[in-house]
């Protein structure tokens, strides 16, 4: 063993004596920094590595809402029979007498005004509302 350990400590202080020779060591230099350059830096990995980890989440998140859509059907509190519900004709929604030979121009005002009356009576009937509750 001594033998070994012997020979070992002279050949590793041959080695460490001797001086690398380099026969051109310009192309080493340039082989060493276009090396360097091809590596990514870590910067990019980690933000590459956020990146997906953000959208793996946001995937996750999205296929937990897509299952429970389809899955668990929505509770209604207040269901009701379609017995005591009846079909009414309104009469503010009929059409006036020559519907059909109207210009468009013509159909979108008579329109509009019907709009704007109906809106007018559900403002004036949520004023009484709101003016009988407070």
């Amino acid at each position: 063993m001594k033998q070994d350990d012997r020979c070992y400590e002279e050949w590793l202080a041959e080695i460490r004596s001797r001086q690398p020779v380099m026969s051109n060591p310009d192309e080493l230099t340039a082989n060493i920094l276009q090396q360097v350059a091809r590596m990514p830096s870590r910067k990019k990995k980690k933000k590459l590595l956020i990146g997906c980890w953000l959208s793996g989440m946001a995937a996750g998140v999205l296929l937990c809402l897509l299952m429970g859509e389809t899955f668990f059907d929505p509770v209604f509190y207040e269901v009701r029979s379609m017995e005591g519900y009846h079909l009414q004709e309104n009469s503010a929604y009929s059409l006036p007498e020559g519907w059909e030979k109207m210009e468009l121009s013509e159909k979108s005002d008579y329109l509009s005004g019907q709009y704007m009356q109906l809106r007018k009576l559900r403002q004036s009937k949520v004023m009484e509302l709101t003016k009988k509750t407070y």
